[in-house]
């Protein structure tokens, strides 16, 4: 066994020798620097600067009735295209605006879903999404805008005019480096109008953020106490224990025999009624909204916690779980928290990182007239004035995600995104009507007159659960 062992070892020793004279003799070629190892970290990607642009000038749809294609033709001496591709157009389609057929349609993204006509200039897409009754133009040169992406969420229009004095005054305002840049990698440099139409309802929105938890049970008909149910919210939520561990101290300690699925029913039922609480308090929010998005796992796999945070009086106003850290995501926690407000103060500022997900909740919201200010701290550097002035508010945000995952690791994860948010419903229920706070001097971010005079945790929750069957009527409203 020992000559064995001997003789593999002789062998490992060998090769070893062999490849680092194949490193050696690599070397003479490549700097040793510029060798990228398998441990090294993933490369910190920046986010690109996001700028949005001025609203479009929405026009609508006149379709040319005293003239039609056969006349302007014959009046403007107009022949059929020929396209030098070879490729012809395959779907039957006619300008909407003069009627010419498709042999005399320029097909502008090669993918024949948007069209120029060349008979009356007129640019109009196939895309079923697209408004039929209405034109969209540069706000700049009157341009008629092109579809330029097609998103989930929405569809990015772009004025291709090179005259456009947006455009050319753009360009001119570039150094050598970015010209050079722009010239390599157009699309890392924003030159030209962009205007962005949105195809998120609405109306979908505002049912959305209501019910997104269920009750697996009927908690008025739970065979434990009012007081044990309390019992397994402190436990759980006020310090962080799973509904394994829940379970057991219940019984070591309280001799109250429950199973931890007893335990997570009881918890989930919790969440659902106090959500309206949570929800439709009236808060008295500063003007100073903090936002971040913090990951955790559901079934192995990443999903996001979207908070949105009073940075000033320390209230939890977005707290949602999405499994897509996407435009969408941002739009619903935007809208969880302008919603708690009465009237938007002038003064409204949110401060985020570099994520261009928030730019796009800040178009969103504005067409729909809940207008903010974004301040967007980059980096862990204060390299530009606002990241000086604000990165004390993002520091919040970030110490508050830190508290989360204090409390949300012992869990080890959560097995349905429905679980997910009935946890941050409760942990944000804790954060803004139980848990004392060190900057507001130790008292709780939401003062409630109900419970004063309630000196243990357990009898607290149960009359927040109180409070929240008397708020539930808010929900069909």
């Amino acid at each position: 066994m020992n000559y064995i062992i001997s003789n593999l070892i002789n062998l490992l020793n060998r090769i070893n020798k062999f490849i680092w004279k194949i490193i050696f003799f690599l070397s003479n070629f490549i700097k040793p620097d510029e060798i990228k190892h398998l441990d090294d970290k993933p490369e910190d990607v920046k986010y690109r600067l996001f700028h949005v642009d001025e609203p479009a000038i929405i026009e609508p749809f006149i379709k040319i009735e005293h003239k039609d294609y056969k006349q302007l033709i014959k009046d403007n001496n107009i022949k059929p295209i020929k396209r030098r591709n070879g490729k012809d157009i395959a779907i039957d389609v006619h300008c909407p605006c003069c009627g010419a057929p498709k042999d005399y349609l320029y097909d502008n993204t090669g993918k024949q879903n948007q069209f120029e006509c060349k008979v009356c200039s007129f640019i109009f897409s196939t895309n079923p999404n697209k408004e039929k009754d209405v034109i969209l133009k540069c706000p700049h040169c009157k341009h008629q805008l092109d579809s330029y992406h097609h998103r989930e969420d929405f569809d990015v229009y772009r004025c291709r005019n090179d005259k456009c004095p947006y455009y050319l005054k753009n360009k001119s305002s570039l150094n050598a480096h970015d010209l050079k840049l722009y010239k390599e990698h157009p699309e890392k440099i924003k030159l030209r109008y962009i205007y962005r139409k949105f195809n998120i309802d609405f109306p979908t929105l505002q049912k959305d953020y209501r019910k997104f938890v269920q009750s697996p049970i009927d908690l008025s008909k739970a065979y434990s106490s009012q007081y044990i149910i309390g019992l397994c919210l402190t436990y759980h939520v006020n310090y962080g224990l799973s509904y394994r561990q829940t379970a057991s101290i219940l019984q070591d300690v309280h001799e109250v025999s429950i199973s931890y699925k007893t335990v997570e029913n009881y918890c989930k039922a919790a969440s659902s009624i106090v959500h309206p609480l949570l929800e439709f308090y009236p808060y008295e929010l500063s003007d100073t909204i903090a936002a971040d998005e913090t990951y955790i796992k559901v079934l192995g796999k990443t999903n996001y916690v979207f908070f949105w945070f009073d940075a000033i009086k320390k209230i939890v106003t977005s707290y949602r779980v999405y499994d897509k850290r996407d435009s969408l995501s941002s739009i619903k926690a935007a809208f969880s928290t302008l919603i708690k407000y009465d009237k938007l103060p002038d003064s409204l500022k949110v401060i985020s990182d570099g994520n261009p997900i928030y730019n796009v909740a800040v178009e969103y919201w504005s067409q729909y007239g809940f207008p903010f200010k974004l301040y967007q701290v980059i980096g862990l550097t204060n390299q530009d004035d606002t990241s000086k002035e604000y990165r004390s508010q993002k520091q919040i945000i970030e110490r508050f995600n830190r508290t989360l995952k204090y409390y949300y690791r012992p869990k080890g994860g959560f097995t349905s995104l429905d679980n997910a948010n009935s946890y941050m419903v409760l942990f944000a229920t804790y954060n803004n009507f139980l848990r004392p706070n060190k900057a507001l001097e130790w008292k709780t971010p939401v003062q409630l007159d109900e419970l004063n005079g309630i000196s243990n945790m357990p009898n607290k929750w149960i009359e927040l659960l109180n409070l929240g069957y008397a708020y539930s009527d808010l929900y069909v409203k």
